[in-house]
């Protein structure tokens, strides 16, 4: 991908120049680029400090981070900013934290475009950028791409995988295109690089691959640190190879950490307790010393301005507010602590939920954490599990810590609009175990007040975990039950919109649309400005035949948020039912549009151009949605059909095997085959097919039309004597 100030670059002749070209990126350069330090910044997803060798856990296997450890500098008190991984790594990149940057839930919005991140500043200052990321959450859409030539998120999108959709890939896949990068890169080093790779293999659902499944028997979130570990150590190994490890500056840190049932949280994002703060940070570094441990906290938000000190470089504020973060690079290379700061954490993941939100405040040994009107206050160099609340106890110094959380967010920016949150999004940052913030609580249950402070119902959250993972599982009974506890939790919780919104899913999926409906009209009424609400309602209200109320409904989630994809397909599909095939067209070739990969909506497209008698622009929409998604069967099979269409069956007949390839499910490909096998004269094989067909959807009402057709074009080509007596009732 081309980096996005490409178009400033290409105004400069000479690399002496490039720091003319560049927007807030410093002055310039006090020695040829090539001569400057590479960087290499690896983040590892969901992991513990405390769940690293390096830091005292007995039972890790991580030689790769203890070595890097041994070689540079140890944080042993370094903290998150959120727990969450997408605003955890916009304050990591861009040394803001999230009230200043904007971005504050995992999936809402994009980084701000203007402001400035470790990547646009070392591109601009003419480093090579590659970034290599191992999950949805931090695709391009989210804005952290610019400034990379390189940013690899793919993950394959593929609208027939439903709740199973990909969100992540191993970080074994990760590091091989990484290292390929790296392997290209560097056989021209007149410039420096700066390599970034995330993995998210650590997060929960922990599935270790072999062999660390099997040395860690019960422990599988060590067994997924140490699988990630390895690749680490092969990227180590890659720089010692290449002859780089003493131009390179190597840094590694988590983004936050987890849970694991500590204070009741399982996984993370909830509560900002040090079990998913406290993060793993080292720096290996020339010129600074090896084996050392830096005891003073500190926080992500630290992590560019020193990197970029590090590399003789300064990152650039934005106009509105300086840097939160702060450049350490003078200290790290001296035998001094750093001076301490404040440390500051917050996460909002709470209010999706429609209980407050959470802000906490770090100064030395003392943290404070602020839900709505209740504290919390602990002493960490005494009581680092965070056992004994002191509030009561120190009163006096309640109100500055109270006073400062209150100024940081008056300064809070808005959170930067971005790609809509489209039902693929929803559906991946689901599959991660993520709920979308855009499902709006009441507003009267966020006010500071009155919304319920999450520690409190942390044992509600655990059961909706639970709930959820066995709706995700496919497993009839863990499914059954899951239902049974999405009821017990809506009615503990009635005005909660995630509980009541999971249970309305699990019914709609199970086909019980009446029980369904009701959840969706009350999540309406409770948030009529909430686009997410009218959609889900609309998309109920088709499937349960109910046509004039669905087509209001789904008017009114387009008209709060024109720019929705599926919101248009959906709309689409509607006027379809009316029989306003124009009308349809034009909201198909919409969300065609606003996402040029939606693969449902350029098929539904060239479906409505094939009924519409556009033959050639249907192939169009039709190739266009192969290409957005190869594994996806329903487009070939409109290719096939066109081709049948066209009279050319033997050209049909390839589209058909290749849909049936990839979804032998999908039976109406085999009556389509055995019609294209018939028009090109090849009875045998179109008798094999009519009989597939029938055999294959057996007495499933929804066929009973096709199956009708099937058996009289079945029995003429066998005389009247081919079907079977239950297939002629």
């Amino acid at each position: 991908m081309l980096k996005s100030n490409l178009q400033y670059l290409t105004l400069c002749f000479a690399a002496t120049l490039l720091a003319a070209c560049s927007r807030g990126a410093g002055t310039a350069p006090s020695r040829p680029l090539a001569s400057r330090s590479n960087l290499v910044l690896v983040t590892l997803d969901t992991v513990r400090a405390d769940h690293l060798g390096a830091y005292g856990y007995a039972a890790a296997e991580t030689p790769a981070l203890d070595r890097l450890a041994r070689e540079g500098l140890r944080f042993a008190q370094a903290s998150a900013a959120v727990p969450l991984t997408l605003p955890s790594h916009s304050s990591l990149l861009s040394g803001l934290l999230p009230p200043h940057h904007g971005l504050r839930n995992n999936g809402a919005g994009a980084f701000p475009a203007g402001t400035a991140t470790l990547a646009t500043v070392l591109s601009g200052r003419g480093w090579r950028t590659g970034a290599f990321v191992g999950s949805f959450v931090l695709d391009r859409r989210f804005g952290l791409s610019r400034g990379f030539d390189v940013y690899d998120d793919e993950i394959e999108r593929d609208p027939a995988a439903g709740e199973s959709l990909e969100a992540e890939r191993p970080g074994s896949t990760v590091m091989d295109r990484a290292l390929a990068w790296l392997s290209s890169e560097t056989k021209s080093p007149a410039r420096p690089f700066f390599l970034w790779v995330h993995m998210y293999d650590a997060h929960a659902p922990y599935t270790p691959p072999s062999p660390w499944r099997e040395r860690h028997p019960g422990q599988p979130y060590d067994g997924e640190i140490a699988a990630v570990d390895a690749q680490v150590g092969r990227l180590l190994a890659e720089l010692d190879r290449r002859g780089l490890a003493a131009s390179t500056v190597v840094a590694v840190a988590a983004d936050h950490g987890e849970g694991l049932g500590e204070h009741g949280e399982l996984t993370h994002g909830l509560l900002l307790y040090e079990a998913t703060l406290r993060v793993p940070l080292l720096v290996r570094a020339p010129g600074v010393a090896a084996g050392r441990v830096i005891r003073t906290p500190v926080s992500l938000v630290d992590v560019a301005p020193t990197l970029a000190g590090l590399l003789g470089e300064k990152l650039s504020a934005p106009e509105s507010h300086p840097l939160d973060g702060r450049d350490l690079s003078a200290a790290l290379r001296s035998p001094a602590e750093p001076a301490p700061g404040e440390v500051y954490a917050e996460t909002q993941y709470p209010a999706t939920f429609g209980w407050s939100p959470l802000a906490a405040l770090r100064r030395r040994d003392l943290k404070y954490i602020a839900a709505g009107n209740a504290a919390e206050l602990y002493d960490l160099s005494r009581d680092p599990g965070e056992t004994h609340d002191l509030v009561a106890a120190r009163p006096e110094i309640l109100n500055g810590f109270a006073a400062r959380l209150a100024a940081l967010e008056t300064e809070a920016v808005p959170t930067p609009r971005g790609a809509p949150a489209d039902a693929e999004t929803r559906a991946r940052l689901a599959s991660l175990g993520y709920v979308s913030s855009s499902a709006a609580a009441p507003p009267s249950r966020r006010t500071a007040g009155s919304a319920p402070d999450p520690k409190l119902l942390v044992g509600l959250f655990q059961r909706f975990e639970r709930a959820h993972n066995g709706l995700k599982s496919g497993q009839a009974e863990a499914a059954a039950g899951a239902l049974g506890e999405l009821a017990e939790l809506v009615a503990a919780d009635p005005r909660n919109p995630v509980f009541r919104g999971e249970l309305a899913r699990a019914w709609r999926q199970r086909g019980e649309l009446e029980k369904a409906l009701p959840l969706y009209r009350q999540a309406a009424a409770d948030a009529p400005g909430d686009p997410e609400a009218w959609y889900n309602l609309a998309a109920a209200l088709h499937e349960a035949g109910h046509a004039g109320e669905a087509r209001t409904a789904i008017e009114q989630a387009v008209h709060l948020d024109p720019g929705r994809p599926e919101a248009h397909n959906t709309l689409g599909i509607v006027h379809l039912a009316e029989g306003k095939a124009e009308e349809a067209r034009k909201e198909f070739a919409i969300a065609a549009s606003l996402d040029a990969r939606d693969a449902t909506a350029l098929n539904n497209l060239g479906n409505v151009l094939r009924g519409l008698g556009r033959l050639d622009e249907a192939e169009g929409a039709y190739r266009r949605a192969v290409a957005a998604s190869p594994r996806y069967a329903e487009p070939l099979n409109g290719l096939g059909t066109l081709e049948v269409e066209r009279d050319r069956p033997s050209a049909a007949l390839s589209y058909f095997e290749q849909a049936l390839r990839l979804a032998p499910g999908y039976h109406e490909v085999r009556l389509n085959e055995g019609i294209a096998h018939e028009m090109a004269g090849e009875k045998d094989a179109a008798v094999a097919a009519y009989r597939d067909f029938l055999a294959a959807t057996g007495g499933d009402p929804q066929f009973a039309e096709q199956r009708r057709a099937a058996q009289g074009l079945l029995a003429r080509l066998s005389g009247g004597a081919a079907a079977p007596p239950e297939e002629r009732r």
